[in-house]
């Protein structure tokens, strides 16, 4: 089987605990990885400086509003010279099987009709050892309802493609001005394995929660589930990195633990509550 060339997109500001992760994570699988960077105040810039990869282009790229992130995304599709892209935010972190998963999809003849493919997440809760029941995501797409996201277009089969909306809510439209996650179920796949969504956690060394970041004040105490002891977790975990990278593998405090215990029942009571009368 042949790979399919694979640029990957990302848009960051402010991501320096994960952004070293999220990259090596997928840098083995791509040709090329387009990074726009609006603004950043941590170390972010300082962390895309340590990779030496003429596979990494960098932009520093200034925004006005959360409408110019679409913007921005239509520029990597048009500086993008494979069919398929991958998006990848910050925050997101792939296991090795989950990507040779991805790139057996876009690689497969069988399947050369693809639009996309959609992947399962873990919403991390406290630390990477915990993450949020699947029953709690309120994403819709293609039938199904759960924590995932469509990470991969083929642009090849999706004439005229391009971004419109304003973040964190944009999305893929055809010529026809139709969203692709609009189009027939058959021309996406959804994986099998799940990337590591470190959306709850802190994700930048300047704190939680970020007024000159855009949908940066989603932290949530909440117990959770606890992964399994034969859990395979992204190898890049447990890279050597470099000593501005931190370190992310400690554990969830005890206030932490305390708060969840009181917190987690309010919750779940409030999502039976959405589900009846929804």
């Amino acid at each position: 089987m042949v790979r399919s060339p694979l640029f990957v997109h990302m848009v960051v500001k402010n991501e320096d605990r994960f952004i070293w992760y999220a990259v090596n994570s997928v840098l083995p699988f791509a040709d090329k990885i387009l990074i726009f960077d609006t603004g950043s105040r941590d170390a972010t810039l300082k962390i895309i400086d340590c990779f030496k990869d003429d596979r990494l282009e960098y932009k520093k790229r200034s925004i006005k509003s959360p409408a110019d992130i679409s913007k921005l995304r239509q520029e990597q599709i048009e500086k993008t010279k494979s069919d398929w892209f991958w998006v990848v935010d910050g925050d997101e972190i792939y296991p090795e099987a989950l990507s040779r998963e991805i790139i057996s999809l876009i690689s497969s003849e069988e399947d050369d009709e693809l639009e996309g493919i959609v992947v399962g997440r873990y919403d991390l809760l406290g630390d990477i050892y915990h993450y949020q029941d699947d029953s709690a995501g309120t994403y819709d797409l293609f039938n199904k309802r759960g924590h995932f996201a469509l990470r991969l277009i083929n642009k090849k089969n999706i004439p005229g493609l391009y971004v419109k909306g304003i973040y964190p809510y944009e999305g893929y439209y055809d010529r026809k001005g139709i969203e692709i996650i609009h189009h027939s179920a058959n021309k996406f796949r959804f994986t099998q394995g799940k990337l590591f969504h470190a959306m709850y956690l802190s994700r930048s060394s300047l704190g939680l929660s970020l007024i000159d970041t855009y949908h940066r004040d989603k932290q949530k105490i909440e117990r959770g589930k606890r992964f399994s002891k034969d859990t395979v977790y992204p190898e890049v975990f447990n890279f050597s990195h470099p000593a501005c990278v931190p370190t992310v593998t400690n554990k969830r405090s005890f206030l932490y633990e305390i708060l969840a215990l009181f917190i987690t029942p309010v919750k779940i009571i409030k999502r039976l509550v959405w589900k009846m009368i929804g």
